[in-house]
């Protein structure tokens, strides 16, 4: 009787998929010119690029420094963690970015990212220290409502209002409005040798403490938050101990006429009427007031200084 035919087993030449590494790369940039931007973005295992770049905005700076990354990087996925406002163009491309450049994410830095976003500011002024710049900053109280400006000598700003609670802040609500607005401005300008106007001596005193080292808070501010964030003036501590050694905190007296410091009190006054709800002011007209705003002031004050 013959034997029964027994089947044999198959080589499989399958291997399992390997997971292809995502490379986190912090990115900077500041405007050198009209049309000019330097950038600096630092990866892992200390890879660093830097250049400049010719663009109309800083947003599509940052796409042209992304391009230039992932030309030059062996990595095949890239995670890049930027630092622009809430409002910013990058946003609501995130998925046209992926599309056009396979392998390419954009993100907000995390917490974890600190590290990481330091490295990219640090290469920036290492690579190109920047202009001498001054800086106004203010803030406004309506009710319940903040808002705050900050408006430098280059013409660059920045404003926003929202509704704050005591139970966050504490209640040294205006002293929490300018420091906002003093580490806003700094995070613009870093890279930047930076003079802070500030028409309030608590908010002078406290950045001084804050480049010396001191641990301190406005009173009642929490440093905790339920969302895992971490609160904005723990932020804006860190970094200007950070770079202390580019920022000097001047108190000048409000209302006198100083052009930067006019601006920077009419910019947030804006912030606060937009977040309280003022129906004269649509989403355009508030940037196009802010925007006038900025542009006659920083006009103003330039004009005094070279007169």
């Amino acid at each position: 009787m013959a034997p029964k035919p027994v089947a044999t087993s198959r080589r499989i030449d399958i291997l399992p998929a390997r997971p292809r590494p995502m490379v986190s790369v912090a990115v900077a940039v500041t405007r050198r010119g009209e049309s000019l931007f330097r950038y600096s973005a630092a990866g892992g295992d200390e890879q660093r690029w830097t250049g400049t770049v010719e663009a109309e905005s800083v947003d599509t700076a940052l796409l042209d420094v992304i391009a230039r990354v992932r030309e030059a990087s062996s990595a095949e996925r890239l995670r890049f963690l930027l630092h622009v406002p809430p409002r910013s163009v990058l946003w609501a491309m995130r998925d046209e970015v992926t599309l056009l450049m396979p392998g390419v994410w954009i993100e907000r830095p995390r917490l974890s990212d600190e590290k990481l976003v330091r490295r990219a500011f640090a290469g920036l002024r290492q690579a190109s220290p920047a202009d001498p710049v001054c800086v106004a900053t203010d803030g406004s109280v309506r009710g319940k409502f903040t808002g705050y400006g900050w408006l430098a000598s280059t013409g660059e700003y920045g404003l926003q209002g929202f509704r704050h609670s005591t139970k966050l802040i504490g209640p040294k609500v205006v002293l929490v409005a300018e420091l906002r607005a003093i580490g806003a401005a700094v995070q613009k300008l870093r890279g930047h040798e930076i003079t802070v106007l500030s028409d309030s001596k608590l908010a002078v005193a406290m950045v001084q403490r804050w480049m010396a080292g001191e641990d301190v808070l406005p009173e009642g501010y929490s440093a905790y938050r339920t969302s895992g964030k971490t609160p904005g003036l723990v932020r804006a501590q860190r970094m200007i101990h950070e770079d202390r050694d580019r920022i000097t905190p001047v108190w000048v007296k409000g209302h006198q006429g100083e052009p930067l410091n006019e601006g920077a009190d009419a910019l947030a006054r804006v912030a606060s009427r937009f977040a309280l709800g003022d129906n004269t002011l649509d989403g355009a007209e508030y940037h196009r007031r802010a925007q006038d705003l900025a542009e006659t002031f920083a006009r103003e004050f330039n004009r005094k200084r070279t007169a």
